[in-house]
Parts: C-alpha cells; sequence; structure tokens
C-alpha cells in the first residue's frame, strides 16, 4: 500500500483532529493541519506537522491549504453554513487534483429520513455534492459521542445526584472518539477504485441512561437515580 504524499486534515485541533494527527503521522503519512487558530502553528510544527491557517471563509487560504495535497478529511463546526463551506472545500479540492476525501458526517439518524434535523440535511447536501464530485471519497457517519455524552453526565452530576433522562429512555450504542479516529485513518489509507456507501458508525452496544446511573454511582460512589425528563423540560434543553 503506498502513503499519501500529503493529507488535509481540517478541524485539525479539535476533538478528533487532535486524535487524528498522531495516528496519520504513526502511519507515515505527511500531515497538514487546518485551523483558524495561528496561535497553535508553533505546537503543531513540534508534533511534526505542516500548520495551514485559515477558514473555510477564505478562499485563498483553503486553496493554499489543498496545494500538494492528495487526500483531503473534511470536517467543520455544525453551523448554519455548513453545507455551503464544505461544499466549497469539495470544490476547491476538485481543483487542487486531491485523490481522495473522507467526510465526518453526522449520525446516521439525523440524515436518514431526510428532515429529521437541519443539520442533518446540512451533511447530506455535502455528501450528495461528493457523490457529483467524482472524487473517490468516503463518508463516515458516527453515531453519538461517547465523550459528548460523559460531558453531559459529569455537568448534571456537579449540579445534583440526578441523571435525567430523555423522553422514551432510550439505549444509545456510544462510540468513543478514539474508534472514530481509527477508522478514519483506514477510510483515508485504503487504496480504493471507487467510493463506497457511508460507513455508520456505533459502539458495542446500546446502553440505557439506568445503567449509565449505576456505572456512575460505582465510580462516584454516590446513590445516583435516573430520572425522566418532562416533555416541558425536554423542549426547554432544545
Amino acid at each position: 500500500m503506498s502513503v499519501p504524499s500529503r493529507i488535509l486534515v481540517t478541524g485539525a485541533t479539535g476533538r478528533l483532529g487532535q486524535l487524528l494527527l498522531p495516528r496519520l503521522q504513526a502511519r507515515d503519512a505527511t500531515v497538514r493541519a487546518f485551523t483558524r487558530r495561528g496561535a497553535l502553528a508553533d505546537a503543531l510544527r513540534r508534533q511534526g506537522a505542516e500548520p495551514a491557517i485559515g477558514d473555510f471563509d477564505d478562499a485563498d487560504a483553503l486553496r493554499r491549504a489543498l496545494e500538494g495535497v492528495s487526500h483531503l478529511f473534511l470536517l467543520s463546526p455544525i453551523t448554519p453554513d455548513l453545507a455551503a463551506r464544505q461544499i466549497a472545500a469539495v470544490q476547491a479540492a476538485v481543483d487542487a487534483g486531491v485523490r481522495r476525501i473522507v467526510k465526518l458526517s453526522g449520525s446516521h439518524w439525523t440524515i436518514e429520513p431526510p428532515g429529521r434535523s437541519l443539520s442533518g440535511d446540512a451533511h447530506a447536501r455535502t455528501e450528495a455534492a461528493l457523490r457529483d464530485s467524482g472524487i473517490s471519497h468516503q463518508v463516515l457517519r458516527p453515531n453519538a459521542w461517547l465523550q459528548v455524552m460523559l460531558g453531559r453526565v459529569a455537568a448534571e452530576l456537579a449540579v445534583d445526584d440526578v441523571l435525567h433522562v430523555p423522553p422514551g429512555d432510550p439505549r444509545v450504542a456510544f462510540i468513543d472518539a478514539r474508534d472514530i479516529a481509527d477508522v478514519a485513518v483506514e477510510a483515508l489509507l485504503e487504496e480504493v477504485d471507487a467510493s463506497s456507501a457511508p460507513w455508520v458508525l456505533t459502539g458495542g452496544r446500546p446502553v440505557g441512561y439506568g445503567e449509565i446511573a449505576r456505572i456512575a454511582s460505582q465510580v462516584t460512589g454516590r446513590r445516583i437515580v435516573a430520572e425522566p425528563l418532562t416533555p416541558q423540560a425536554q423542549r426547554e434543553r432544545q
């Protein structure tokens, strides 16, 4: 398997990007890190990455970041402009001669069926642009992130001993961000002739909030209870 000459990682200083950079470097890939945070340029260089400072709204910065790049990892924050920004990045990659794109998309349930969420519909538009681009690509649709859930649990338990359960008491197969990063590396480095269907990534098994409360009780030594949110309280959270 040949190693890509250069991989541009967007969102390089975020939660997933920080996991992705060292994993790609461990596979002998040359990594360029696209970030708005210019103050981190020296730190990125010390990590062995090539810093590329800019954002998706700066067409010139994006063009410079893609110069000489063979592979692109496409990730950007969820904003009202997500689809427009990512579609512009796909077109810039086409213009730059990029050979392969791996896009971190939304959770499968937010995208299919259409109309379920604004962010899911935005990701779907970008996925359609990828299919139309002619570039070899892979879409990753990770399920709910474990680290995000743990952050919410920690915030609630800092207030009291109650873990609030969404209506319906859903059981969720949370996925660890480190597993997402491992899959992203394989998707970037895999040699393929054509693009495949989106990869839906989940954890090993679904977990209910009652079980999360029991685990939290064991870890903290406190009596943590899971209590359902009222529909009104759930609406206030959204």
